[in-house]
């Protein structure tokens, strides 16, 4: 690609991408501080297996619900807001747990 059409495309997509998160905040009634809607929703998770008493929301094994929810976490783990995340919510002993059992391919029996 020319230079031009680099530069172009760079700086449309970064306008784009803005106006996009503009629209999806509002939509999703995000709060300002978007992390903070990701705490609540972490939070509200943990309240949801504690509610069930069992390891996972689809008791002693994951369940779709699980793995869903286990996909957006590990997209992030390594970033600042997954180490936040783990620090001031209680989701952490269910994530590793769902971490294990993930690897050990427990769905698959």
């Amino acid at each position: 690609f020319p230079t031009w059409e680099r530069t172009l495309i760079i700086y449309v997509g970064a306008t784009a991408m803005w106006l996009i998160g503009k629209r999806l905040k509002k939509r999703h009634n995000l709060k300002d501080d978007v992390r903070e809607s990701l705490y609540d929703e972490c939070n509200t998770w943990v309240r949801a297996i504690n509610t069930k008493g069992t390891k996972f929301l689809g008791g002693d094994g994951p369940n779709l619900a699980d793995l869903a929810v286990y996909g957006v976490l590990s997209s992030i783990e390594g970033c600042d807001a997954f180490k936040d995340c783990l620090d001031r919510t209680k989701i952490g002993k269910w994530y590793f747990s769902m971490k294990e059992a993930v690897t050990q391919h427990q769905g698959a029996r």
